[in-house]
């Protein structure tokens, strides 16, 4: 069995989830890439100048974590962002999916010094998501680039990256990464008519104590992937 059949069912859920980054309108021509692990040292990745709208089962690469080619199709090649893709998922054991796009009202912010999406606003985000936190801008496909998410790549499953976009990572699947962005991105929405009307009120520490709970009750995974880490 060729490894496109053994990663059928994967491959098949990638390229959907690239499909529905272009209908929300999170990515345009050939921006943006997405990555899934599929075995620990195995991972598919988006294809470099291919329209997500376009993406089709043949045009995904598969590669080792290390960044060997196992499989590209003889026309395409790895999303020049392949860098980062391999360094979070080595340092975040955890992760299974990971969404790099350019949704509008986000990476509006990231043109910005405001540091809003850090706060706690919504519950669903800070229990899914966690802060949404600032990746220095670098050189898209820099080396550098990929060591900025050093710091802050175990404190979040959000991340604005400078000048440049969002990435959203996934502990389960990259459906789930996909949702996290529209659901971080809705409340972006939310964040700037707020701000039109008045004051935004976050939530305060008795109500981050209270979402711990919830996480409990709900078994979900702390956001960032530090098993003994709290809300607050």
């Amino acid at each position: 069995m060729n490894l496109q059949e053994k990663y059928r069912k994967e491959i098949s859920e990638l390229v959907e989830a690239c499909h529905r980054c272009a209908e929300l309108g999170y990515v345009n021509s050939s921006g943006g890439n997405l990555s899934v692990r599929v075995d620990k040292d195995i991972i598919l990745i988006t294809p470099t100048k291919t329209p997500k709208r376009l993406m089709t089962f043949d045009d995904i690469c598969i590669l080792t974590l290390d960044g060997q080619i196992l499989y590209a199709s003889k026309d395409k090649k790895p999303t020049g962002e392949t860098p980062f893709h391999l360094r979070i998922f080595k340092n975040r054991a955890d992760v299974k999916g990971i969404v790099h796009a350019h949704p509008p009202v986000i990476t509006g912010l990231s043109l910005t010094n405001n540091k809003i999406l850090q706060y706690p606003i919504l519950p669903e985000v800070v229990l899914e998501v966690g802060p949404i936190l600032d990746v220095a801008y670098a050189t898209p496909l820099s080396e550098e680039l990929s060591k900025n998410f050093d710091n802050v790549i175990h404190k979040s499953n959000g991340f604005v990256m400078k000048n440049h976009g969002a990435l959203f990572c996934s502990q389960t699947s990259i459906f789930e990464a996909v949702e996290l962005l529209e659901m971080s991105e809705s409340m972006a929405k939310s964040i700037v008519v707020a701000k039109i009307f008045g004051e935004i009120n976050t939530l305060n520490r008795e109500n981050l104590i209270n979402l711990d709970e919830v996480l409990k009750i709900r078994s979900l995974k702390i956001p960032g992937g530090d098993k003994n880490k709290r809300l607050v």
